[in-house]
Order: C-alpha cells, then sequence, then structure tokens
C-alpha cells in the first residue's frame, strides 16, 4: 500500500515538472512571439516612415531638378540674348570705325596735300596748325583700326595669312620707321642683330602691328634722354624678341591686367588716357595667340622700366 502511494506521488510529481516545464517553455514561446511581433510591428512603422521620408525627399529632388531645369532654361536664353547683342555691339562697332576712317582718310590726304603746296604762301602757323591736324588724324585712324581689329576679334573673324618671311628683315624696316619717332622725342634706340636669318612662319603684317603697338608705347612712355633696346634670339625652334626701356615702369598688379581689353594704366595721365582706347596690348595679345606663341611683360615695379617679351614658333602646324 505505501509503494502504490509513493508511486502515486512520484508520478504526480513527474507530471508537475512535465507541467511546470511545459509551462516555461510556453511563457517563453509566447514572451518571444509577442516580442517578435511588437519588433515586427517597429520594423512596419520605421519601414514606412522610411519610404515616407524617402518619398519627401524624392519630392523635394524633383522640385530642385526642376528648378534647375527652368534656371538652366533661363541662362540659356539669356546667353542667346548676350551672344546676339555681343554680334550687334561688334557690327556696329565695326561699321562705325569703317565709316570714320574713310573721312579721316580724305583729311589726312589733303591736309597732307595743302602742307607740301606750302598753304598757298601760308605762315609757320599755319604749317604747324597742319601738323597737328596731321597727328589728330592719324591718331584718330589707329584708334579706329583698333576697334575694326577688336570687332573682328569678337565675331571669331580675325585671321592670320600664314607665310614664311625673315624676322631680322622686319624688326630692321620697324627700327628704320620708329628710329625717326624716337630721335624727334631725343629718345635713343638701339637695335642689337642677331648673326643668322631667323625665318618664321606667320603673319607679317600682324607680327609687325604687334611691334609697333609695343615700340611706340616705349617710346610714348619713356621720357626724354631715355633709352630704347630690341634684341631677338633663337631658342631652338622658337623666335623670341625683347624690347626693354628705362620708361616709368608697371605695378605688379597690373602686369597681367595690361593684356585685357579697355585697359589702361591707373598710373597714366589724362592725356595719355585720351590718346588711347586700351586696346593695343589686347589686340597684340590676340595676334600672338592666333600664332601659337606667348607674350608677357617683366618690371620692377613703377620707375624701373619694362621689358615685353614676344615667343614665336618658327612653324605654324595648321599652315602645314
Amino acid at each position: 500500500m505505501d509503494i502504490a502511494i509513493l508511486n502515486d506521488f512520484v508520478f504526480i510529481g513527474v507530471l508537475v515538472l512535465i507541467l511546470l516545464g511545459l509551462a516555461v517553455f510556453l511563457t517563453v514561446f509566447l514572451t518571444k512571439k509577442i516580442a517578435l511581433k511588437k519588433m515586427h510591428r517597429t520594423i512596419v512603422k520605421a519601414e514606412h516612415n522610411y519610404q515616407q521620408q524617402i518619398g519627401t525627399l524624392q519630392q523635394q529632388l524633383s522640385t530642385k531638378v526642376e528648378m534647375l531645369e527652368n534656371m538652366v532654361e533661363k541662362l540659356t536664353l539669356s546667353n542667346q540674348e548676350l551672344n546676339r547683342l555681343s554680334e550687334i555691339k561688334s557690327k556696329f562697332m565695326s561699321i562705325v570705325a569703317h565709316d570714320l576712317k574713310q573721312p579721316l582718310s580724305s583729311i589726312q590726304g589733303l591736309t597732307s596735300v595743302l602742307m607740301l603746296d606750302g598753304v598757298a604762301g601760308g605762315g609757320v602757323g599755319d604749317q604747324q596748325a597742319l601738323n597737328n591736324i596731321l597727328k589728330a588724324t592719324d591718331n584718330m585712324n589707329m584708334l579706329m583700326s583698333d576697334l575694326m581689329d577688336i570687332s573682328m576679334i569678337e565675331a571669331g573673324k580675325f585671321k592670320m595669312d600664314f607665310k614664311e618671311f625673315e624676322l631680322n628683315g622686319l624688326i630692321n624696316d620697324i627700327y628704320a620707321m620708329q628710329h625717326i619717332n624716337a630721335q624727334k622725342k631725343g629718345i635713343n634706340i638701339i637695335r642689337y642683330d642677331y648673326p643668322e636669318p631667323i625665318v618664321i612662319q606667320a603673319d607679317r603684317f600682324r607680327i609687325s602691328q604687334v611691334l609697333n603697338n609695343l615700340l611706340s608705347n616705349a617710346i610714348k612712355f619713356t621720357p626724354q634722354g631715355g633709352r630704347i633696346e630690341i634684341r631677338f634670339n633663337l631658342e631652338d625652334t622658337v623666335a623670341k624678341v625683347f624690347i626693354k626701356d628705362n620708361g616709368p615702369g608697371i605695378e605688379h598688379s597690373e602686369l597681367q591686367k595690361i593684356f585685357e581689353k579697355f585697359h589702361q594704366s591707373s598710373s597714366l595721365d589724362k592725356r595719355s588716357r585720351r590718346q588711347g582706347w586700351g586696346l593695343g596690348l589686347a589686340i597684340s595679345c590676340e595676334i600672338i595667340k592666333s600664332h601659337h606663341g606667348d607674350i608677357g611683360a617683366i618690371s620692377n615695379g613703377v620707375g624701373h622700366g619694362t621689358v615685353f617679351i614676344i615667343e614665336l614658333p618658327l612653324k605654324q602646324t595648321e599652315a602645314l
């Protein structure tokens, strides 16, 4: 009897333990399942929020892209309008310069004739007046030529005529002409010859224009009794020309600006400013660039003179 009761107790105890184990297992299982459900709901909610944020960002991005496209369209229209206005301006400058050159040439020719005829027995004062007229028309012709050149540059019609010629001969010709102008002002201009002929492929007229412009500037700004030197040499396949003066020099801050269109140095007096547009060096720079060359200036500052350096390749690949 006692053994049967004991067996019952054992059975009941084992059953209780099994039930307790099942209860613990179910509790843990349900707890995990509830936690997983909560986690799933959290993930779903977070995903929904992220989707909303992504949708908002996409909408904002789409709005920004649309705004940028509108801005690009407006800028394109503005650029087209600017190009149109620039073309009109270039054509206007070219027409004005061309129309003004004709009467100037007539005035210049008639004045020269009157000077040769002695103004029908006129005095020294009349001769001086005619001389002043000639100088004024020369200056106006130069200004009109610069205006026509810059309008051609802006219109993309500034073409070069590449032909072979001897640089030595060109520099000699320019020296002979500018030497007279320098003497009138009491300036000593010296040319240093190169022992061998330097043959380059370039536009002779345009290179002459650059050299004349640089020498004219040197004579204009070098004081009476000053000195100008012209040197040229050959380095490998590059011809170099150096024009040095002991004039007023150039401030370091303006060494790059001097080649910009319409730039005039702040150190120039009013009279010098009225004599030009500030286009000569800009045109010279365009000419040298069209020859795949380089032009620059060196100066130690105001009062130390200036050296202009031109580099030109002997051959032009486009012309070969």
